[in-house]
């Protein structure tokens, strides 16, 4: 540069040369500085070393590759010995086109070593962060290599390492692992949540499952594959397991987007940036990378498809991105393109389907290095402590351990016996309650005043320093809290709430122990139990759809909050093993303290829940056994108190108290037995031997006698001995010599006396010794036939004593250890010793008791004599019952079933056997009880209160029908319980319930009825009276039952009375459908003949006349089997379906109509079954038959069903079509379809009403199942199957069997074997394919056909797909159950062509929710019942037949009634039709009848009212308008990912295009069902926007019109009070559309005009014309422009532009008024007065007075109509409605009654007289059937052909009469001659 060195600043400094400078004084230092020798000179030493490091956008994984993009941020503090420059900040970037380097970073130091660590920690602390690589971990590990440390590097030291691959610094393996899952397990659960509630907002309803807890992570780092199951233990706690290693790390979301992880104590920061090759780890500044799988050599499907054809062929070579396959994916062709070149192999043959990720191809790739692939890694974690360390402390532990609970029932999931044992654990620590306290008030003691802090300091010392000595000392709970509320209620009220705030963590601690450790326990157990049952009774008895739809609506601005519901849900199996953990534990030691919640628990019936109510009620059945054996024991032994003369004075009046309280006991329907035992041993002995005489009298009711219960105290236990009448306990031995039969051959009673005793011993070893003492003590009375082991005296025996060693053999019922003790008890009454003097003594049956601990019901078995074997032998089905009671169950019926399972009920009053029924498996249950009744109505049993709500129904009723109708409720509860139990849940059950009591007459009526019967009526009133109280009974509990499966119950019951009636009953009810039921009444008669006891049916004869009581039950019925087949299908068999209509019109009966008569039963109702007459032929009549149920060959059934209604006493007919959903699921096949054609056009013919009741399953879709069983396939390769195959063939044996199956030809191998290759399957059977597509189509035609020409309604009961779909659209009119889908293709279906689970169930496609608001369904009901009565309702409104009368019944309601509901400003449309309630309660009429509207269609199209009503009992249709703004909800489809929820307001007053199609689609049905039509006329107009038009309002509109002008029946037209009518929506209603039939009417205040006057007045009355009209009328302004005219003459400027504003002024001031003017003058254009002037209406019809008016015009009108149909006809129909009318007025006004007046015609009353006598206008018609015959005979001369003519004249004459013919001859001849 020309500057000598010498002259240079730096360099003289370096050579410590004077004049040194600064790097800008080098002018003054060259003027001044003089030159040196630098040879000689020598250099200064450096004061330290300096390092500098140039920061690179460069990748030093990737040789250095420059990198380029955003830098999110970029962080560095300048330090002393440390700076840098950068040429980016954070938030900026690098782009593509610069320089990589952007920093220089400068470390000094005094050595070279202290220079570079200086370098390493100032590198270490800068934070880059963004899409660009650095060199800064790679040059961090450069600084610490030893050459470079020893400063051994050359030129070519960095290229040797970058060959070498030298990498930076990583972050140790598992750190990165670690890291890794779980940065990619919560992305993937955003993710999800985000979609979730994308869902959400969109209005879908979301799939069912959400993966939020469980997840695998694969990571590929440098070359290894880690595996990692993550599972989640809170929002931010992870488990992470690997190779049966397991870490636990939590993690918390930063602000900046990166994570801080907790692992092993340490804290640990992660960001992550997602990158082509991977995702890219950043963590504590060092980098990883999680390389992505490639693997092009594999060609794996995307998605599921089906593979069509390859392109190429096999083993060949393809490029890359060339199509070698075709795939179809949702019925479209798509190609698969290769990702690499290479040779391809097939995996997969063509036509098959495939599943996402199988794999199709494989390809041997030309380039080898494009696949990475990763080695599975078999290590496993470092062992690594907990994310945080957990102090030793107990309190911290049970905060811990609480915190992992509620975590769990967030739906996180953490070993949960762990946590309850660590829970229990900590809840039991005395030092718990003390810790807490500490902790709490460390907390707030700074804040807490002064006094207070010390008072509440001095106290827990006090008391700590007690528990440091004794270790036992409770937490002083109750004083503290004292404390607190003194202080409390000390300080000045204004302070005293924001300290109640501030103490409450205080106070809250010190409630919690008020009651010891226990009460906190109890607390927390329920906080836990709250939180679970707070989310899972959301989902109890719902939809998971349903649920989360109704969340949706509560929380739309919190849709987080679901997904939190969602995830508690779904980790439901950890919650119920955490919550029955807390049961065993803590609730079952004292269960009472948590009745309210096990209430809960035990009411929750989803099969989710089985096992947890199962428990609760269990544990709630422990409290009452306990509650009862203290209830027990109290109310016997406080007998004391009744007497005063002292305790050894056996007073009559104590004597009858005790015998009282024992009779209590042993008629209530406790578990009073089991309570008993438990006081067996009980110290008092005076309580002990109560309770044993009540225990004997309560097993041997009524047949104990009462005085010879004895007591005798034995060294070894109690020995007690009774005597007892058997009367009918060992029947089947009775001889007919001994028992004779009654006159009547009921039974009677005979007995003859036994003896029973009971011994209660602690241990076995005494059983021989008080057996014998027993004996003895037996023998001292004299029995008769003591000595047979038949002879029936029974032994009891008792282990008492909770420690016994036969109660701990089992606790849980488990069959092997019951053997074992049976086993045990057996040994030791097998011993000679004791079986001989047993046996001597008469003994039959042995009963074994033994007593368990508190809560547990005592175990029982029954041993009985066995002649064979000769020793006492246990009967197991008589195990855990009293032998006694054993006989009134009559368990010998169940004797033909093996493998029986017994279950007792929780108060073990009800005793049930499940048993299978072969051949088929139907799971069936016997349930068994005996009916006990309290002596008294409010006897011991309500002493103990239950827990039922008893209902208003059960106090109505009478004593007989309360006492099983409570008894079938409990047996309800026990099956609710065990519903989705599946070992237990049965098919089919059958309740027998055993009445032990006789009961009177008067028990068999409610109070305070008594009956009054004939000795002869006797019978058959009793008859009467059981089976109305059974109809009662199953009206209360039928449905229930019906969805527990109870098919059938029977009650037996013994009457005691003086007449025939005395005896024994058995009531069979069978349940039919739940709403409907058969019920037979049995007495017991005794056969001599084969000496056994049978039922015998009185009047009708039932389906067990004859049969033997003893009778082991049959396997189930082929009805009862098809019953439960449609039960399982949830709908009702179709044979039921008469029953349902029968039951249906009683109840309608029995409703309403008290002014008709109502027919005997036997013509009420008459039904025949349709089927064709000759089945073989191709002949398609039907004939009507009765025939037994279920006999059908086919799947469809049809009934002509006759009935006498309240509107048609005589009788109307009406034909059914059903499906019966258990031929074939209800499919369509070519029978069934042929059947459907018949029975429609039957209808058709007869004109008669067609009801189609549906459950099917569409079209039939088959096979040729006799080609399935013996194709064989061709193979391309026949050693490798897997390549494929060419064709499918028969052998020649199979061709000769079923060659008419298929169309086939021959081939012949080189191997000389014969294939006849299989070119169409035909089929033996038919009804395979496209045969039934016909038949649906011929079908769908007719049924069509028949809504146009006769009355046509489908009752969906059951899921309708496909033709079943088409045909409830096709009849019009359709009722659907809300449970039951219309539907046109399965959801599963529809989810495998999408690829996805988008549905989850029928319900979603075609519920009410689709259906009901889309036009298709017009009403829904709840069950089948409810839908036969809205059929027989709707029917009441419709004609008999086409053509026929309106069925009109005398109204309850007058016609002359005022309309008293008035609208104030709009017109309310189902207040103005049907009426409404005032705010006071009382009824304001409408326009028709009260109770008489059914909407239809109410679901669709809101903003139009349709339905049908009667008008002074006149049915009539009805179309009305809704006045307010509805919301349309268009749903959205989960089928398209971006639809959305729509919510679109609808304007009242306004035709949208859904209401008008809904308008026309009501005039169209009205019309088919000939019903006079009323518009309720208030539309403002038609809406016109864009997506209306689009939408087809126009065409909607237009067939309006269409339907009005092909109208049939009158028509009143009519704008109602507060209504108008304008514009487009008066053109389509108006009277000249249909003139013969409409007519149009106003009320006063009605409004009608082409627009509304605002409209007018914007085109008619502009505001120029406003200014004018203001300019005549104003005087102010005639006088302020006379002044501007005369300022105009005069020139007087200044004044013309003052009085210019002043006039403008004026003007504006006025307008507001004159547009009111304006408005009120186009206004009155509108009013009906100017409608009735111009002709346009008929007349103004007052509001109040409308009912009476139309109620006149309407019978006017049809009478008319019915007159001119009848004229119509006898001239021909070739009259039009007026001429038909003319004639018609011009007879009247001719006949005597009118007398020539002009006016009569308008009087109505003449009208009719006149109308009434046929012969007025009789001859007339007469005439005009003469005149009818005259044109047609002039039309056949007309005619050209008249050769048929002589032969025609022959044919008529030969249908008349003999002698009528003869006239006729004579007169043609008379007319010829």
């Amino acid at each position: 540069m020309g500057i000598p060195l010498w002259q240079i600043p730096e360099v003289r400094r370096f050579y410590g040369i004077e004049h040194g400078g600064g790097y800008d004084s080098w002018r003054k230092t060259s003027i001044v500085a003089s030159p040196f020798d630098f040879d000689e000179a020598e250099s200064i030493r450096p004061k330290g070393h300096c390092v500098a490091v140039r920061v690179t956008s460069e990748d030093p994984d990737d040789g250095f590759k420059p990198t380029s993009g955003k830098v999110q941020e970029l962080h560095f503090k300048s330090k002393p010995n440390v700076w840098a420059y950068f040429s980016v900040k954070s938030g900026g970037g690098i782009h593509e086109f610069s320089d990589s380097q952007f920093g220089h970073v400068f470390a000094f130091g005094e050595s070279r070593a202290l220079a570079i660590a200086n370098m390493v920690l100032g590198l270490k602390e800068i934070q880059i962060r963004g899409e660009i690589r650095t060199n800064v971990d790679y040059t961090i590990d450069l600084l610490h290599a030893s050459d470079y440390r020893e400063n051994k590097i050359h030129t070519g030291w960095l290229d040797s390492r970058i060959a070498m691959r030298v990498r930076a610094e990583r972050p140790p393996w598992y750190l990165s692992v670690v890291g890794g899952a779980l940065y990619k397990a919560s992305a993937t659960s955003a993710a999800v949540v985000s979609d979730y509630v994308g869902y959400l907002e969109k209005g879908q309803i979301p799939p069912k499952h959400i993966s939020l807890v469980h997840s695998q992570v694969s990571l590929n780092i440098e070359g290894s594959k880690y595996t990692i199951d993550v599972v989640r233990g809170g929002s931010g706690s992870y488990r992470l397991r690997m190779n049966k290693s397991e870490v636990v790390a939590e993690i918390h979301t930063l602000r900046d987007g990166g994570l801080l992880m907790q692992l092993d104590g340490k804290s640990h920061v992660i960001y992550a940036e997602e990158e082509a090759a991977g995702t890219r780890l950043l963590i504590d500044g060092r980098t990883c990378l999680l390389q992505n799988d490639h693997d092009p050599s594999k060609l794996i499907a995307e998605t599921p498809c089906k593979l069509l054809r390859y392109l190429v062929s096999d083993n060949s070579s393809i490029d890359a991105d060339m199509p070698y396959a075709e795939v179809e994916v949702m019925k479209m062709c798509m190609p698969l393109l290769s990702p690499a070149s290479g040779v391809i192999h097939f995996k997969m043959s063509e036509g098959q389907a495939m599943q996402a990720g199988e794999l199709i191809a494989k390809l041997d790739l030309d380039d080898p290095s494009a696949v990475r692939k990763a080695e599975p890694f078999h290590g496993s974690f470092p062992r690594l402590g907990l994310p945080t360390a957990i102090s030793g402390k107990v309190h911290q532990r049970c905060a811990a351990t609480l915190n992992a609970a509620r975590m769990i029932l967030a739906g996180y999931e953490h070993k949960v016996d762990e946590v309850v044992q660590d829970l229990l654990c900590c809840l039991d620590s005395p030092e718990l309650p003390f810790l807490q306290w500490q902790e709490c008030f460390a907390v707030l003691a700074t804040r807490l005043p002064k006094d207070l802090r010390i008072m509440l300091e001095s106290k827990y010392r006090e008391f700590e320093s007690i528990y440091r000595n004794s270790l036992t000392a409770d937490f002083p709970a109750k004083l503290l809290k004292g404390i607190l509320e003194a202080h409390l209620l000390s300080c000045d009220e204004k302070e005293r709430g924001a300290l109640e705030r501030l103490i409450e963590p205080l106070m809250s601690l010190a409630k919690s122990y008020e009651g010891g450790r226990e009460s906190h326990a109890r607390v927390i157990v329920h906080s836990l139990f709250e939180e679970y049952l707070s989310v899972e009774e959301l989902f109890n008895d719902n939809m998971l759809a349903d649920v989360i739809e109704r969340m949706r609506q509560q929380y739309k601005k919190h849709l987080l909050k679901i997904v939190d519901i969602v995830l508690s849900h779904q980790g439901i199996k950890n919650k119920n093993k955490l919550v029955l953990r807390l049961m065993e534990q803590l609730v079952y030691p004292n269960p009472a303290a948590y009745r309210d919640k096990l209430i809960r628990f035990s009411t929750l019936n989803h099969t989710n829940y089985s096992e947890l109510a199962l428990k609760a009620s269990q544990l709630l059945e422990q409290t009452k056994l306990s509650e009862l054996r203290s209830n027990i024991a109290r109310s016997l032994s406080e007998l004391e108190m009744f007497t005063e003369d002292g305790e050894n004075m056996d007073t009559p009046k104590r004597k009858s108290a005790i015998n009282e309280r024992m009779e209590d006991l042993v008629s209530a329907s406790l578990a009073v037995e089991d309570a008993l035992v438990g006081l067996f041993d009980h110290s008092d002995h005076t309580l002990q031997r109560r309770v044993v005489e009540t225990y004997i009298r309560r097993l041997y009711q009524p047949y104990v006698v009462k005085e010879s219960v004895r007591m005798q105290w034995h060294r070894s236990g109690l020995i007690a001995s009774w005597e007892f009448l058997e009367e009918h306990m060992e029947r089947k031995s009775i001889g007919s010599d001994e028992l004779e039969t009654s006159e009547k051959g009921f039974v009677e009673k005979h007995s003859r006396r036994k003896w029973g005793a009971m011994v209660i011993i602690k241990s076995l070893q005494f059983l021989s010794s008080i057996i014998s003492a027993a004996l003895t003590e037996t023998n001292h009375n004299n029995y008769e036939s003591t000595g047979a082991p038949l002879s029936g005296n029974m032994m009891h025996i008792a282990i008492v004593g909770i420690n016994n060693q036969m109660s701990l053999l089992q606790d849980s019922g488990d069959e092997d250890q019951a053997q074992e003790r049976v086993n045990k008890l057996a040994k030791i009454l097998k011993e000679e010793e004791i079986s001989f003097s047993l046996c001597s003594a008469g003994v039959g049956v042995i009963s074994c008791i033994i007593q368990r601990d508190e809560g547990r019901t005592p175990m029982r078995h029954s041993f009985h004599w066995s002649m064979e074997k000769r020793y006492y032998a246990e009967e197991p089905l008589l195990r855990h019952l009293e032998p006694p009671l054993s006989i009134y169950l009559e368990l010998d019926k169940l004797k033909g079933y093996s493998n029986m399972q017994y279950t007792p009920s929780r108060d073990r009053q009800w005793h049930m056997y499940t048993v299978t029924d072969k051949p088929l498996p139907i799971k069936r249950m016997f349930l068994r009880s005996l009916v006990r009744q309290a002596t008294m109505n409010d006897g011991f049993m309500l002493q103990q209160g239950q827990d039922k709500q008893i209902n208003q129904t059960l106090f109505s009723m009478p004593f007989t029908s309360k006492c099983v109708l409570r008894s079938l409720m409990d047996a309800m509860e026990e099956l609710e319980l065990n519903a989705h139990n599946a070992a237990m849940k049965p098919d089919h059950a059958h309740m027998f319930l055993c009445i032990l009591r006789e009961q009177q007459i008067d028990d068999l009526v409610a109070y305070p009825r008594k009956v009054e019967v004939n000795a002869e009526d006797e019978e058959s009133t009793v008859e009467m009276i059981l089976e109305e109280a059974a109809r009662e009974i199953h009206r209360s509990v039928g449905v229930r039952m019906h969805r527990l499966g109870v098919c059938e119950w029977e009650v037996r019951l013994w009457l005691l009375s003086s007449g025939l009636a005395s005896g024994a009953w058995r009531v069979v009810v069978a349940n039919v459908t739940g709403r409907t039921c058969t019920v037979h009444i049995y007495r017991e008669v005794e056969t001599t003949r084969r000496n056994s006891l049978i039922y015998h049916s009185l009047t009708k004869k039932g389906p067990l006349h004859g049969t033997p009581i003893n009778d082991q039950y049959k396997p189930l019925g082929y009805l009862d089997r098809q019953r439960l087949a449609a039960r399982r299908s949830n709908t009702t068999y179709c044979y039921d379906f008469p029953l349902a209509f029968e039951t249906a019109l009683e109840q309608l009966w029995a409703s309403q109509h008290p002014g008709v008569k109502k027919p005997c039963k036997n013509t009420l109702f008459n039904v025949k079954e349709l089927v064709f007459s000759n089945p073989e032929s191709s002949c398609t009549s039907l004939i009507p038959v009765e025939r037994p149920l279920g006999l059908n060959e086919f799947g469809m059934v049809a009934w002509c069903l006759e009935m006498s209604t309240p509107e048609f006493p005589m009788g109307r007919k009406l034909l059914i079509v059903s499906n019966d959903v258990t031929f074939k699921a209800g499919s369509f096949g070519p029978r069934e379809d042929a059947f459907f054609l018949a029975v429609t056009e039957l209808a058709c013919a007869k004109k008669l009403p067609l009801i189609y009741l549906a459950a099917n399953s569409g079209a039939r879709l088959g096979v040729a199942e006799e080609v399935k069983a013996c194709f064989k396939v061709g193979w391309s390769d026949e050693v490798f199957p897997e390549n494929g195959f060419q064709y499918i063939y028969l052998s020649p044996e199979d061709h000769a069997r079923i060659g008419s199956s298929v169309i086939s030809h021959e081939i012949k191998l080189p191997t000389g074997e014969t294939r006849w290759v299989i070119d169409t399957i035909v089929g033996k059977e038919d009804g395979i394919g496209v045969e039934n597509l016909t038949g649906s189509g011929a079908i769908a035609g007719a049924y069509s056909r028949a809504y146009n020409e006769t009355f046509t309604l489908t009752f969906v009961s059951g899921r309708t797909v496909g033709i079943g779909a088409y045909l409830a659209r096709l009849g019009m009119r359709c009722i659907q159950r809300l449970d039951q889908p219309i539907i046109l293709t399965g959801f599963s279906t529809l989810n495998k062509l999408l690829g996805r689970e988008v549905y989850s169930s029928h319900m979603q496609l075609g519920g009410p929710k689709i259906m009901g608001t889309n036009g298709v369904v017009h009403l829904t009901v709840s069950d089948d019942l409810e839908g036969v009565s809205a059929i027989l309702n709707w029917l009441s409104y419709i004609p008999a037949y086409v053509g026929g009368p309106l069925p009109v019944l005398a109204p309850l309601d007058p016609p002359e009634r005022t309309v008293e509901y008035v609208p104030e400003t709009s017109c309310d449309p189902r207040a103005a039709i049907a009426g409404v309630n005032d705010n006071t309660g009382k009824w304001l009429g409408g326009i028709f009848d009260k109770n008489s509207f059914i909407e239809t269609l109410e679901g669709w199209a809101r903003t139009v009212v349709t339905g049908r009503a009667k008008l002074g009992g006149i049915p009539v249709g009805v179309v009305a308008v809704e006045t307010q703004t509805v919301m349309q909800i268009i749903p959205a489809d989960p089928g398209q990912l971006d639809s959305h929820e729509r919510v679109v307001p609808q304007a009242g007053q306004v035709w949208f295009p859904d209401s008008a199609a809904k308008t026309a689609q009501a005039l169209m049905d009205f019309n088919q069902e000939e019903l006079p039509l009323f518009i309720l006329a208030n539309w403002r107009g038609f809406s016109g926007g864009q997506r209306d038009l689009f939408e087809g309002i126009l065409q909607a509109g237009s067939t309006i019109v269409e339907n009005l002008r092909t109208y049939r029946q009158p028509v009143f037209v009519y704008i109602p009070k507060m209504g108008e009518l304008r514009g487009g929506a008066w053109v389509v209603v108006d009277s000249q559309i249909n003139s013969d039939y409409v007519e149009m009417y106003a009320d006063e205040t009605a409004r009608g005009n082409v627009l509304e006057p605002e409209g007018t007045i914007e085109i008619k009355f502009r505001t120029k014309e406003m200014l004018e009209c203001m300019g005549r009328l104003d005087q102010k302004l005639i006088s302020l422009k006379a002044k501007l005219q005369d300022a105009k003459q005069s020139e007087a400027y200044a004044n013309v532009e003052l009085l210019q504003e002043q006039i403008k002024a004026r003007e504006k001031q006025l307008l507001p008024v004159y547009i009111q003017i304006a408005t009120k003058f186009a206004e009155l254009h509108d009013t009906s007065m100017r409608m009735a002037a111009k002709g346009v209406i008929n007349s103004v019809v007052e509001w109040s007075g409308s009912r009476s008016f139309f109620f006149k015009k309407l019978k006017r009108r049809i009478a008319e109509s019915c007159l001119v149909k009848n004229v119509k006809e006898a001239s021909g129909d070739n009259l039009s409605y007026k001429s038909a009318m003319g004639l018609i007025q011009d007879w009247f006004c001719k006949s005597d009654i009118s007398k020539g007046r002009e006016e009569a015609w308008t009087d109505d009353q003449l009208f009719f007289t006149w109308k009434e006598n046929v012969s007025n206008y009789e001859l007339k018609l007469s005439e005009l059937r003469a005149q009818k015959l005259l044109n047609q005979l002039a039309e056949i001369g007309n005619s050209s052909d008249l050769q048929a003519l002589p032969q025609g004249l022959a044919n008529i004459l030969n249908k008349v009469e003999p002698s009528r013919r003869e006239e006729l001859v004579d007169a043609i001849r008379k007319v010829l001659g």
